[in-house]
């Protein structure tokens, strides 16, 4: 860069206006976590398909996807009869109590014995399945948190930890099956739903952290500008350790309390303000 000399003599009179306002952190002591985003659904842990005990057509449905069900409740009636023959109608009845959570097929349609007429499962046991690339296996563990986002509620995010994980790669995506769980129940959560899962694969604690803005490329490595005791710009060569999307882990370079510009085009030696704060 074009260094400055030295801070020499005294304020030069248009220095104020060579001041460069900047966004800056004061560093401490704080947890920086890296996650991996991946995509899933949310299941009823105790799902079983209702099947007809004969083929022909739907004549009548007589639930919706989120009604509850006895055990031994009629859905829904077919007819077997062939044309020509007498109409005659066959229940299809529930094998458990549940809830519907997924109905297969429409009034008119034609089914076999093996055509699944409604899924039934529970509300309340639910999990989520999501599939993590094999490069993060090293990270998976039971009892680590994961964040959950839902379409429907996009400013919440719901705590998860994962509960299972598969033994196996799959061979065509390698990938590994991992299901997580809620932390607490919520009625919002519904089986079907698609899930956004940020799963937490490391986190340090007792971190210095600086938003990834804050880094610039210097040589080889990175640098910022930390503002010294005359309110200047200096620059800091420093390590990087864990990163995510938005912050960057320190390991070497800066020190607790050291403040560090966030935003601002600044050089080594630039004369610096703090936005918001009263030059002094």
């Amino acid at each position: 860069g074009n260094g400055m000399p030295g801070m020499g003599g005294g304020a030069k009179p248009d220095e104020a206006a060579n001041t460069i306002t900047v966004s800056a952190k004061t560093l401490k002591r704080e947890t920086i976590i890296q996650t991996v985003h991946v995509n899933g659904d949310v299941s009823s842990k105790s799902e079983i398909n209702v099947y007809p005990i004969t083929s022909g057509k739907v004549t009548r449905l007589n639930y919706d996807i989120g009604d509850s069900v006895a055990a031994n409740a009629i859905i829904g009636y077919l007819d077997p009869s062939r044309p020509g023959t007498a109409y005659a109608a066959s229940p299809v009845k529930t094998p458990v109590a549940g809830t519907i959570i997924d109905r297969k097929v429409n009034v008119g349609d034609t089914v076999s014995a093996n055509t699944a007429i409604a899924t039934i499962g529970s509300l309340t046991d639910l999990e989520i399945v999501v599939y993590v690339s094999e490069k993060y296996s090293n990270y998976l563990k039971i009892g680590l948190p994961a964040y959950l986002s839902l379409t429907a509620y996009p400013e919440e995010k719901f705590i998860t930890k994962i509960t299972a994980i598969s033994p196996v790669v799959s061979k065509n995506t390698r990938t590994i099956k991992v299901s997580l769980e809620l932390e607490k129940p919520d009625k919002r959560i519904k089986p079907g739903m698609f899930a956004a899962i940020d799963l937490v694969i490391q986190q340090h604690t007792n971190a210095l952290v600086v938003p990834k803005g804050a880094l610039r490329t210097y040589n080889d490595g990175y640098c910022v500008f930390v503002i010294d005791q005359n309110n200047c710009a200096q620059r800091a060569v420093v390590k990087v350790g864990l990163t995510n999307d938005k912050d960057a882990e320190i390991t070497e370079g800066v020190n607790d309390g050291d403040k560090v510009i966030t935003a601002g085009s600044v050089t080594e030696g630039s004369p610096v303000r703090i936005a918001g704060q009263n030059a002094n």
